[in-house]
């Protein structure tokens, strides 16, 4: 992803950022915390600025990349992965109710969220996968080669269908993205499966 490609679909989500050739930052209000990207002597590093450690301000979560488009593109996943999640953990959210996988079906057919991203049974390719040991919920995400990029350690019942849930719903939120703007010819190539654990986890 390149600068051009970041400011447009920026513009369309309505996510404020600031690009310039030295630096790339999102436009928060003041004294609120924001990520950024900063070019030194060709080197780009990624981190985001924790106004929480007052009165200094702190570099947070700082990652060095050799090449401009992928910080750029982890810029967008970062960011995007902040600006939706006010999505996810929306206040008094029905998923804090929900204690079985037929009710969590029926509840992100409700959200829009399409099957192929989740499933119970079958192993498929760039899906959410939910399976139970021992009265425990194992999630994994299963990349392009239907393996197990990461895998949680056995959950309780409640937590087990709170990390599906976050974990698909945010899949769904990046294959809406993914899918508009390969469309439209904005993106040129589909995120990759470290792209896609990044941005879920």
């Amino acid at each position: 992803m390149d600068k051009f490609q970041l400011q447009h679909i920026c513009s369309d989500l309505g996510i404020k950022v600031i690009v310039n050739d030295e630096m790339i930052k999102e436009q928060t209000g003041y004294y609120e915390n924001y990520n950024q990207i900063e070019n030194n002597s060709g080197e780009w590093y990624f981190s985001e600025m924790n106004f929480e450690k007052r009165p200094s301000p702190e570099k947070e979560k700082i990652t060095k990349f050799l090449d401009e488009e992928e910080a750029v593109k982890f810029f967008f996943i970062m960011t995007f992965r902040k600006f939706i999640s006010k999505k996810i953990h929306l206040p008094n959210n029905p998923i804090r109710s929900i204690r079985t996988f037929e009710e969590l079906i029926n509840y992100f057919d409700t959200l829009g969220v399409k099957r192929e991203f989740y499933s119970f049974s079958e192993i498929r390719s760039r899906e959410v996968y939910a399976e139970v040991l021992d009265d425990k919920i194992v999630v994994s995400y299963i990349d392009n080669n239907k393996q197990r990029k990461f895998t949680t350690m056995p959950l309780d019942v409640e937590r087990g269908i709170f990390i599906i849930y976050r974990l698909t719903y945010a899949l769904h939120f990046l294959n809406m993205v993914e899918t508009k703007y390969l469309d439209s010819g904005l993106l040129s190539e589909r995120f990759n499966d470290d792209d896609i654990a990044i941005f879920i986890k």
